[in-house]
């Protein structure tokens, strides 16, 4: 049982690491490119990520999804893509329903109507290849500062959980070894005091015996006629 405890231990420690180095790289660069490099749409590693707030695009994409986009040398009809307005100063995701000239048409899935102006090359922010379902909250959380030192905190919570078990050990292990410290010195107070009772009774008893023969010896002698 206590090795099972000790590598359950061990792996949710090293699972933890490693979830903990991604996270805490990928929001400190997504909090530098944010506050410092002033990019709107920062990347990583390539990949960048938005959370969908209306649903122009369902049912293949709901409100506070998560998509992942990447950008692509060339896109075709039917990607869904994510792109500047710059006539509404905000991003927006839907799929190519034309392309011509350089420039792509755009429609909602569930629109009944196409965009009215053709997206040109250099505003495409990247192709979605990937979505995640109900998290956009969680994920717009953990890209402020809050949520940087939220996940630093709960870090340490969850290492401090998974290291309270061989903490608690270790203490039992301490405290055993003190209670048998304690015990071998009181058994060794014992003996010693009952070694000075049976040196003081032998002394008495020597002192006795001595006294004795004194007595003896200084009875005045009896002539005998």
């Amino acid at each position: 049982m206590g090795k099972t405890s000790r590598i359950v231990g061990f792996a949710v420690k090293a699972l933890l690491i490693f979830v903990m180095t991604v996270l805490v790289v990928y929001n400190a660069w997504m909090l530098a490119a944010k506050y410092i490099l002033r990019q709107d749409r920062p990347t990583f590693f390539g990949y960048s990520f938005a959370v969908v707030t209306s649903g122009s695009m369902e049912p293949e994409l709901k409100i506070n999804d998560l998509i992942v986009t990447k950008a692509c040398d060339t896109y075709s009809v039917g990607d869904v893509i994510t792109f500047f307005d710059s006539d509404r100063n905000e991003y927006v995701t839907h799929r190519i329903i034309l392309t011509a000239d350089g420039t792509y048409t755009t429609k909602g899935d569930a629109n009944n109507w196409q965009d009215l102006f053709a997206v040109p090359r250099e505003a495409v922010v990247g192709k979605v290849v990937a979505s995640v379902g109900g998290v956009g909250g969680a994920v717009l959380f953990l890209q402020s500062p809050a949520g940087f030192f939220a996940v630093l905190g709960g870090g340490a919570l969850i290492w401090l959980a998974a290291d309270l078990p061989s903490l608690v050990k270790k203490k039992e292990r301490k405290d055993e070894k003190k209670n048998k410290k304690n015990s071998v010195g009181f058994i060794s107070l014992l003996s010693a005091r009952r070694e000075r009772v049976v040196h003081r009774r032998d002394f008495f008893t020597l002192f006795d015996g001595h006294q004795r023969r004194r007595a003896v010896y200084s009875q005045p002698l009896h002539r005998f006629v």
